[in-house]
């Protein structure tokens, strides 16, 4: 069932001219498959200007959900510390976490979490001991509960990275380290930048804590209905949830529409 857009702040006087959509819990429900409806969406905004997928997910992940939209321009991965080109999979730009840092974060939070992820240059990496290069844009940590995740998030601000609590499309919880100083708006930074928009004219789509930085600095920002509050006070506008293709309705209205 598709739904009008419900109400918000006022939307930017001007139309957007690209536009950066978050996936998990935005496009992507627990089953990992977008609707018809929003990739259709999507793949007709892409006829109309960049657009671009941001997540806090790692590069050959965003790569491949990228690539079934149907996009091939700049996208954002490893929570803003990326910006791949979903062609030919290589990074345009990274931002590496010190060695040292890197390190410090991996051995506190290796014993404690679930899971522990590694992006080294471009590869995921499971396990710590087979990191080669050094060459880390994002270490994720997967917690059972939020309160968990909020509390190790809280213990890496003694370090000198960046962690932000993510939510999965799959209600699992995790801990996203990077570079001291980026985040998801470095994302949006660099991908305005690459394909020649500026900020004010930029819409973007999400549902998370971790797409704040890039609410506060995008001209047109959408929150999904039942994005956290902190997400909604930044929001131009609100839309339906996943289940309701709020995404897919956005675009229709502000991009297709425009």
């Amino acid at each position: 069932m598709r739904c009008s857009i419900s109400s918000g702040q006022s939307q930017g006087s001007s139309p957007p001219k690209a536009l950066l959509i978050d996936l998990d819990g935005t496009v992507l429900p627990p089953d990992d498959q977008p609707t018809t409806a929003v990739i259709k969406a999507i793949k007709a905004a892409s006829q109309l200007m960049p657009v671009g997928v941001a997540s806090g997910r790692v590069q050959h992940e965003v790569g491949h959900y990228a690539r079934m939209f149907g996009l091939t321009g700049p996208q954002v991965a490893d929570n803003g510390a990326a910006l791949l080109d979903p062609v030919t999979g290589r990074p345009l730009t990274s931002h590496s976490l010190n060695r040292g840092d890197a390190e410090h974060v991996i051995n506190a939070l290796q014993p404690e979490a679930m899971r522990l992820l590694v992006c080294d240059e471009g590869r995921m990496v499971f396990d710590p001991a087979e990191i080669s290069h050094w060459t880390i844009s994002v270490v994720i940590a997967e917690f059972p509960t939020q309160a968990e995740a909020r509390v190790w998030a809280g213990r890496m601000k003694s370090y000198p990275v960046n962690a932000v609590v993510s939510l999965g499309n799959k209600d699992d919880w995790y801990v996203n380290c990077t570079k001291s100083g980026v985040d998801k708006g470095t994302g949006a930074r660099d991908f305005s930048r690459a394909v020649g928009v500026e900020l004010a004219d930029l819409m973007v789509i999400g549902d998370g804590w971790n797409d704040l930085p890039m609410f506060r600095i995008a001209g047109h920002a959408i929150a999904m209905q039942g994005a956290p509050d902190e997400l909604l006070v930044l929001a131009t506008t609100v839309v339906p949830a996943i289940e309701n293709d709020g995404a897919a309705v956005a675009i229709d209205q502000y991009v297709l529409n425009a």
